[in-house]
């Protein structure tokens, strides 16, 4: 009897499995057919003005979401049967009215140029989302995919959810998957996927489409608009769509080039940059790139290694997870009582209280936040690190707070993050190798802050002050009145000490010596998070006033 019972059953669930594989089947032919995509082998889609995103990890705020290219006269092609795609557009990246740029990831301004992407089939999964995202893309992958169907209603809207998985993998070796969800019309409103990232775990990315209208038989949207995260991403008006048409002319390599990289490199006489992936490396963290020789920005690996303060410095870590290069050594040196600057390529700062330490910045990554920490234990023993100020939630300078996390830390950072940190901090985190707070089974701890928090007792004091900028809306500088140091990121990279004066003068340094001045802080020196340009070296406020041309 149970026998019979328990074959019954293995039927009756493969009867269900098959009525979902049809039902995903008809929902997709349905929409394709009501889309006109039936006999679609390529498409082509353009308009007068967008927004791309660019620099992921490099978000300027809850409010602002990611940096972005300004377009103009955009094109993009996909090639349905290849899965490949070739983008142009007249691309610029202007800097605020004050001088300020926003984003960092060695961001800076560029004047309006032709660019072209290439997307090709093997590029990595948030190089393609551009293809895989698109309503054409989606559905063609959907069509030929084991997928599955849910009805959803958001925002009052009923929705049929078509989901499966891609053949493309994650660093943990689970597939990436897609979903799309398609309304009462046949038409494909939004399409989502997840991708990697070290701080936010499963990055949500969703695609949403609107205004859709017949272009030649063919339906698309004319408004489409991506977030990442929850951050806005991208912007496109849509005014033409050529169903089927021609595949471009690939673009021309750029002298000294190979061509077109398979991760989605860039032609047209620009230097290749990935789309999608972490911000570019070799960049400093502030405006007004070229100046100084700070340590790259970038999610990933840390750091290459520094000319050593003066103190004792440590041996070299090991390479990271994933291939990581390693990080660089870690040394310290005494400021004061109770106050130690930790050099690993990026600076933090101890600061000893009576029966606690305080960490300024957790930076890069999980090792090399483990290495500053190790660190600090040596200069500070038997006192636990109880709270860590994030400065501000760029990827090279919060990577390592879920190590810090992982240490039993507190993490205090702007209120404007909350609602980011919130979210990030609980999401799933099946795409990456479990990290030290995963494998821990705590859970991340925050405070946040207004403009000012004073943390004081009778060993030393630490004032916390926020600025507003168009680089980071969440930015925190740290005033220590025992040394008259201001502790800063990307505010301030300091050039070489025989630099000649910037030809523009940095927006994001004049609102950094006005805050001062507002303030009313006694500085003398200011500690970059980014070493000074010629190594490690004491900064001055003179040295701030004479970048903007208030100096001698």
């Amino acid at each position: 009897m149970a026998k019979k019972w328990m074959i019954a059953l293995v039927l009756t669930l493969a009867l269900v499995s098959m009525a979902a594989a049809q039902d995903a089947k008809t929902v997709i032919s349905n929409a394709s057919k009501a889309m006109g995509y039936d006999q679609l082998k390529s498409i082509e889609y353009s308009g007068p003005a967008g927004k791309e995103g660019t620099g992921g990890g490099q978000a300027q705020g809850a409010a602002a979401g990611f940096p972005h290219f300004t377009l103009k006269n955009y094109s993009r092609y996909i090639d349905l049967n290849t899965m490949t795609g070739q983008q142009s557009a007249l691309r610029s990246r202007p800097a605020e009215p004050d001088g300020q740029l926003a984003g960092g990831g060695g961001l800076a301004p560029q004047a309006e140029a032709p660019n072209t992407t290439v997307i090709n089939a093997n590029a990595a999964w948030n190089a393609k989302l551009d293809v895989v995202l698109s309503p054409p893309g989606f559905l063609k992958l959907a069509s030929s995919s084991p997928a599955t169907v849910s009805q959803r209603t958001v925002n009052g809207k009923k929705y049929t959810v078509v989901t499966f998985a891609v053949d493309q993998k994650a660093t943990s070796g689970l597939p990436f998957s897609i979903s799309g969800y398609i309304d009462t019309q046949n038409m494909v409103a939004m399409v989502e996927t997840h991708i990697e990232d070290a701080l936010i775990g499963d990055m949500l990315v969703e695609q949403d489409y609107s205004g859709y209208k017949d272009f030649g038989g063919v339906k698309f949207p004319t408004k489409i608009i991506q977030t990442r995260g929850g951050l806005a991403w991208s912007d496109l008006d849509v005014a033409d769509v050529k169903p089927n048409a021609p595949a471009p002319p690939p673009p021309a390599a750029p002298a000294g080039r190979g061509g077109a990289g398979g991760g989605g490199g860039r032609g047209g006489g620009a230097a290749p940059e990935a789309r999608g992936g972490a911000a570019p490396a070799g960049g400093r963290g502030g405006q007004g790139g070229g100046r100084g020789a700070a340590a790259p920005e970038g999610r990933g690996g840390a750091a290459p290694g520094a000319p050593a303060a003066e103190g004792r410095g440590a041996a070299p870590a090991g390479g990271g997870r994933g291939g990581a290069p390693a990080a660089a050594a870690i040394s310290s040196k005494k400021l004061a009582d109770g106050i130690f600057l930790i050099n690993g390529g990026y600076r933090s700062i101890a600061v000893e209280m009576k029966d606690h330490i305080v960490l300024l910045e957790a930076p890069q990554n999980e090792m090399t936040t483990l290495n500053i920490i190790a660190e600090v234990k040596k200069d500070i023993p038997n006192k636990p690190i109880t709270l860590v100020v994030n400065t501000h939630q760029h990827s090279d300078h919060s990577g390592g707070i879920r190590a810090a996390a992982a240490e039993g830390a507190t993490i205090l950072t702007h209120q404007s993050n909350k609602a980011l940190y919130e979210k990030w901090f609980s999401n799933p985190r099946t795409l990456s190798m479990p990290d030290k707070l995963t494998l821990s089974g705590k859970k991340a701890k925050f405070e946040y802050i207004g403009e000012k928090k004073v943390l004081k007792d009778d060993t030393n004091r630490i004032e916390i002050y926020h600025i507003k900028s168009a680089h980071a809306e969440d930015l925190l500088v740290v005033y220590l009145p025992k040394i008259k140091a201001l502790f800063e990121a990307d505010a301030f990279n300091p050039p070489a000490p025989n630099a000649a004066p910037p030809t523009v003068v940095n927006g994001f340094e004049k609102l950094l010596a006005s805050k001062i001045d507002e303030l009313k802080l006694d500085v003398n020196t200011i500690i970059s998070v980014h070493q000074p340009g010629g190594g490690d070296r004491d900064v001055t406020k003179a040295d701030l006033l004479k970048n903007i041309g208030k100096g001698d």
